[in-house]
């Protein structure tokens, strides 16, 4: 087994990523095989047929997966929850580069297999939906390039399900925005947002903005706009403990103006809103 551990220091914290790496193909001509690999077959020679000998099994580390179009490569690794819980061993995956767009969306809503995207918030407040709807893309136009947003999380599980995807859990988004081993304050690096991402500093915004818009907000495995524009449903991480009934989130919105909420290592927030004008969703 052939392990890729890498250690770094964030903010005092000790985060370490040790995970199997796919194996090359071996080589066609055994003799070519490293001299190790020739002693070990030497030493098995004859022993196959022997009744009193048991074998040890060799198990081939796993593979990583291969990503579809528009996905990108989480490679595995260790993730330190810091105070909140024990560390987490986080397998490889893929995820989508952006968010799902308003275009998508409406793609899905054609074809049938999607409810129509909703133009009203439900925060379980009508005076509180009154103000903010005005804010869902699906009730605006010229906005098919920005994510989707006011869905619920049960459409955005089903989203994903349709197309042989899932959501992340809290874990995954987590170790994806702090760049995987390569232990970032946040998706762009450095630890404190300006214009980095698409959020309420250094000027109030009025809605979601572009996908890719904001060249920074971008992972070193290529992920876009975890950073802002809007949070993202997951499923919960693995520290969620009892059932509250609230939904778990991750990630700055374009209404955030928060340094804590653009931190990578926040560790998500729980809401009890069905749908908001500042949460969108990608799969996994």
């Amino acid at each position: 087994m052939r392990l890729r551990p890498v250690d770094a220091l964030w903010i005092g914290a000790l985060l370490s990523a040790a995970c199997d790496a796919p194996r090359s193909a071996p080589a066609a001509d055994e003799a070519t095989a490293p001299a190790a690999h020739q002693d070990e077959k030497a030493d098995r020679t004859g022993v196959e047929d022997r009744p009193d000998v048991v074998l040890a099994k060799h198990e081939e580390p796993k593979a990583e997966p291969a990503c579809g179009p528009g996905m990108k490569l989480v490679i595995c690794g260790t993730l330190s929850t810091l105070e909140r819980g024990k560390d987490v061993e986080v397998a490889a995956f893929c995820l989508d580069e952006v968010e799902i767009s308003v275009a998508a969306w409406r793609d899905c809503e054609t074809s049938g297999a999607c409810p129509r995207l909703s133009a009203r918030t439900d925060w379980g407040s009508a005076s509180e939906d009154d103000v903010v709807s005005r804010f869902c893309n699906g009730g605006l136009s010229g906005v098919d390039d920005h994510p989707a947003n006011c869905v619920s999380l049960n459409e955005a599980a089903a989203y994903c399900e349709r197309l042989g995807k899932r959501l992340p859990n809290g874990d995954e988004w987590e170790w994806a925005a702090r760049g995987g081993p390569n232990v970032k304050a946040t998706p762009w690096g450095s630890p404190v947002a300006t214009d980095q991402i698409c959020w309420g500093k250094p000027k109030k915004r009025a809605g979601t903005c572009p996908l890719r818009s904001h060249a920074l907000d971008q992972t070193p495995d290529g992920v876009r706009d975890l950073g802002g524009s809007v949070s993202e449903w997951v499923t919960p991480p693995s520290r969620n403990g009892k059932a509250t009934g609230a939904r778990w989130l991750y990630g700055a919105s374009w209404y955030a103006t928060d340094d804590g909420y653009a931190r990578a290592a926040l560790g998500g927030v729980q809401t009890l809103a069905r749908r908001a004008e500042a949460i969108g969703f990608r799969c996994a």
